[in-house]
């Protein structure tokens, strides 16, 4: 059986963006990220390629990685970009050659978390910004499984994650209504929401009691 986001109810909720807010957050924080025209900026997780569109769009030069063939044989149909394979915790870039970053909703998901900041860190030159989206914990004890959201923590652990890796919070707003308003097109969409909460995450029997997540976007600059 396909994962869920790859099937077509998942893609038309998301207008292929695979994530909540969409386009219109990830303009939102291009522009609070202030990438001048002809930066290169890389996209973590790039998928199906609709942000690197958005970057070519915005005058960038962009770059892509994803660890799946498909997403980038699905992104190269889509867009003029420099692709490649590989994963956050060993980006395939030398030192200081990005001068920024986009991240979306794929840092939960990695299992080692604070390598791929500091790997982020690493790429980026001096002054160089990253834009990071994910799934966030609000309240209680976090999911376990092969959910988005397994790797979910709360806000403020996720910029400590940040600031010990060298990269300096400069803006971080709550998005947890986009996380809610995708659910209900799921839903909409005919996903059951027994997928739905496979998609999020699994929980031992009434372990994840309690639990509320959100969704939020950072952006840090490399100190």
């Amino acid at each position: 059986m396909s994962l869920l986001y790859q099937r077509e109810p998942f893609r038309t909720a998301t207008g292929d963006c695979l994530r909540p807010g969409g386009v219109e957050l990830t303009a939102h924080g291009l522009e609070a990220c202030r990438f001048r025209t002809g930066q290169r900026v890389v996209d973590l997780g790039c998928g199906p390629g609709v942000t690197l569109a958005l970057l070519r769009e915005r005058g960038f030069h962009p770059v892509g990685l994803d660890a799946s063939p498909s997403m980038l044989e699905e992104a190269a149909r889509r867009v003029s970009a420099c692709l490649t394979a590989g994963t956050l915790e060993r980006l395939p870039f030398r030192d200081a050659c990005m001068d920024g970053i986009v991240c979306e909703c794929v840092l939960s998901l990695s299992e080692a978390p604070e390598r791929a900041l500091a790997e982020m860190r690493r790429v980026l030159r001096p002054g160089g910004r990253v834009l990071l989206t994910d799934i966030l914990l609000r309240e209680g004890p976090g999911r376990r499984g092969l959910g988005c959201a397994r790797g979910a923590v709360p806000p403020a652990v996720l910029a400590e994650r940040l600031e010990r890796r060298g990269l300096a919070v400069t803006l971080y707003e709550d998005h947890s209504r986009r996380l809610a308003e995708l659910a209900g097109r799921l839903l909409f969409q005919g996903v059951a929401r027994s997928e739905l909460m496979a998609w999020l995450g699994r929980c031992p029997e009434g372990a994840c009691s309690g639990t509320r997540l959100g969704y939020g976007l950072f952006v840090a600059e490399k100190v």
